[in-house]
């Protein structure tokens, strides 16, 4: 069964250290605030992590979590790439309309500090299993 990571990003920040990804394009900001689109969101939180590589890399699919816990953004990864610090980037695009009714239910997360966690996908309620009554995506 493939792993889903998610990505639990902070309140919006302004940088004041210049920061790129990898491309060299400067990223401005990390986080989230209410408004963003979601290719602003993934633009800034499709890296830089600490990462395990190899399980990062077996994941297809990353959700982006705001600091509520609230999907904001959902995410087809291609693939990782990682700077001489060893912090690792999500290569990848937004996941499509397939995946909209996971944005804005509540995915619980353990009380870990760690941004990132995975989960097994059985574990998550399928998109197309997702009702307007659904509140949580966590299978029970």
């Amino acid at each position: 069964m493939a792993e889903i990571v998610t990505m639990k990003i902070g309140p919006r920040k302004i940088l004041d250290y210049k920061e790129t990804d990898y491309e060299g394009t400067i990223i401005p900001a990390i986080g989230w605030e209410p408004g963003m689109s979601e290719e602003e969101i993934w633009a800034c939180s499709a890296g830089w992590w600490k990462l395990e590589p190899g399980r990062a890399v077996r994941c297809d699919i990353g959700i982006v979590l705001n600091p509520d816990n609230i999907v904001v953004c959902v995410a087809k990864i291609k693939g990782i790439v990682k700077r001489e610090d060893m912090r690792m980037r999500f290569l990848g695009e937004l996941a499509g309309e397939h995946y909209h009714p996971w944005i804005g239910k509540t995915l619980e997360r353990n009380d870990s500090k760690n941004p990132i966690a995975y989960f097994d996908e059985r574990a998550i309620i399928a998109p197309e299993d997702v009702s307007a009554d659904t509140k949580v995506l966590n299978r029970k």
